[in-house]
């Protein structure tokens, strides 16, 4: 190295060191002071991320003047304010609600306007306003199908077992060669009401017409399973047998015997399990796919613990549209010991709509081996992994009418039609709009096998 660069160098180490000894020194005692402040600090923040935002609280003058609001625009609003004040009062508290909730009870009665019925008879299921049952019943034979329809869901939602008689006597009036929302809206609302014994003799008789629209037959099927009503083993058995029957139908019969607990069908399966599995044919492979699973699930009912590894093959498998049937069979099975793979998938799996129906999923299986479980609120499972939301949540919006879980999961993926069952007003703004047209045509998909593949 010469001497021009070893004067360079020099003055590169004399800079240096002028600037370390130009910064402020830090006394230890403050840095104490710094770090105890940060610490508490964190914690502090650590204690609110725990915490949900609290609720705004109202004065009785604010309650009041909104009540008053609320009732002036119920009685002269148009079609849209009125649309919103109803659904206002999802959140109006219910002891000072008296007067808005007689509205309702007279939008119910004698509104001109049919879309309003439809909105009252919405915020009627929310609030459970069972004091209008006999409104809700009466409004079953309205003479617009889409209240019709809204009338039918609230009555499946509320239980009002005082219904029966009117929605058998309109089962009874039903074309069952034409498949139509409402019809599937009324089978699968005689579903929640095992005791109508006159509607489950309608529709024993009408399923084993073969003539009959296969959707329709289909969600019988369905509801065979949920009345749980054994007479109709026989007749479920044969169908499964009878290779010409459709598919959805077999499969659909299939989980109705998994659900009666039919000890006589567990041969049958058995044997129908093995013909499936010898199938050689890629499409026949993947066309029996579903009744395959349905199979296996009801096995797994019935006390045949020994195949539940195949559905965990399904849960397994790298098509998110196949993991996600497995998991809605997998807690039909009622078998704690899928809680285990459930708890996974919900945390892990690389699909957020399969995360979504995993927790789902499992918060029903623990809801059966548990009655007294309560399933966190969509509230408290971001809180747990986010934090509180810090931004306002949107409104409640109504169920669909198979959204109780206890449904199984659609035989065919990637369908965007969405389930029927309840001609809901979907409006153009916040609780505005006019609600659909078009009553009772239309090919009806059965609410019970809505698809989980769909957002």
């Amino acid at each position: 190295m010469n001497s021009i660069d070893e004067l360079r160098t020099l003055k590169k180490k004399t800079a240096n060191y002028n600037k370390q000894e130009n910064r402020p020194r830090v006394s230890p005692k403050y840095l104490w002071i710094l770090c105890l402040t940060l610490c508490l600090s964190g914690e502090t923040g650590l204690l609110f991320a725990k915490e949900a935002p609290p609720k705004p609280k109202y004065t009785e003058e604010q309650i009041r003047k909104k009540r008053e609001v609320l009732s002036k625009v119920l009685k002269y609003g148009t079609t849209k304010e009125r649309a919103t004040a109803i659904r206002e009062l999802e959140d109006f508290p219910k002891e000072e609600a008296g007067e808005l909730y007689d509205q309702v009870g007279s939008i119910l009665a004698k509104d001109p306007d049919w879309s309003m019925r439809i909105y009252a008879l919405r915020i009627s299921g929310i609030l459970s306003l069972t004091q209008f049952e006999d409104k809700i019943i009466a409004l079953l034979k309205y003479d617009q199908q889409d209240v019709q329809k809204e009338a039918v869901y609230v009555v499946k939602k509320l239980k009002l077992s005082s219904g029966i008689s009117t929605m058998t006597e309109l089962l009874k009036a039903q074309d069952f060669t034409k498949n139509s929302n409402f019809l599937i809206a009324l089978i699968d609302a005689l579903g929640e009401f095992p005791e109508a014994h006159d509607a489950f003799s309608v529709l024993e008789a009408r399923f084993q017409e073969k003539f009959n629209d296969p959707e329709v037959r289909a969600q019988i099927a369905l509801y065979f399973g949920k009345v749980k009503n054994s007479s109709i083993e026989n007749v479920l058995i044969t169908t499964v047998k009878d290779e010409k029957e459709p598919i959805t139908i077999r499969a659909y019969s299939v989980n109705a015997l998994g659900k009666i607990k039919s000890t006589a069908a567990i041969a049958p399966l058995r044997e129908l399990l093995d013909k499936i599995r010898n199938l050689k044919s890629k499409n026949d492979i993947q066309d029996y796919q579903a009744l395959k699973i349905h199979t296996i699930t009801a096995l797994v009912s019935l006390g045949d613990k020994d195949i539940i590894e195949e559905l965990y093959s399904f849960a397994r498998d790298d098509d998110a549209t196949v993991r996600l049937r497995a998991i809605k069979h997998l807690a039909e099975t009622e078998d704690p010991a899928v809680i285990e793979i459930l708890e996974y998938k919900a945390q892990r799996d690389p699909s957020e709509k399969v995360k979504r129906a995993a927790q789902a999923a499992l918060d029903q299986l623990r809801k059966k081996l548990d009655p007294t479980y309560t399933p966190p609120t969509v509230e408290q499972k971001e809180t747990s992994k986010t934090g509180p939301r810090r931004t306002g949540g949107s409104r409640r919006s109504r169920p669909s009418s198979g959204g109780d879980g206890s449904s199984p999961v659609p035989l065919s993926g990637g369908s965007n039609s969405s389930p029927s069952g309840g001609g809901a007003p979907s409006g153009d703004g916040p609780g505005g709009g006019s609600p659909p047209s078009g009553g009772g045509g239309g090919g009806g998909k059965p609410p019970e096998s809505e698809d989980l593949e769909s957002e």
